[in-house]
């Protein structure tokens, strides 16, 4: 099912267009279909745009978030790391806490 003219351009309106020309275009739209004015001519125009910009967005922030995923994978291993790493010293401390009350029984 494809998307009406207006419906693609009130969906858009969320977004802040950092490129000046899919901003000028979108607004070009917006006064055409507030005006009640013939469209055809800029709605295949604004669909290729639109499909340009969003596909090329979609793969900039598909690879942020493979990177933000990879990240906090990493993150997960060092904390796994470290409380490995703090479960060692716990038990090291237990233990020399042992001996050391052991020597104190037989100093005593």
């Amino acid at each position: 099912m494809e998307a009406d003219l207006r419906t693609l351009y009130q969906h858009a309106e969320g977004f802040h267009f950092s490129e000046a020309a899919i901003r000028a275009l979108h607004q070009r739209v917006g006064r055409a279909l507030e005006a009640g004015a013939q469209t055809d001519d800029l709605e295949a125009g604004y669909r290729a745009a639109l499909r340009k910009y969003f596909a090329s967005f979609d793969t900039q922030t598909r690879a942020q978030l493979r990177d933000v995923d990879r990240r906090l994978a990493e993150l997960a291993q060092a904390q796994l790391n470290f409380n490995a790493e703090r479960n060692v010293a716990v038990k090291r401390l237990e233990n020399i806490g042992t001996m050391l009350a052991l020597l104190d029984e037989a100093t005593a």
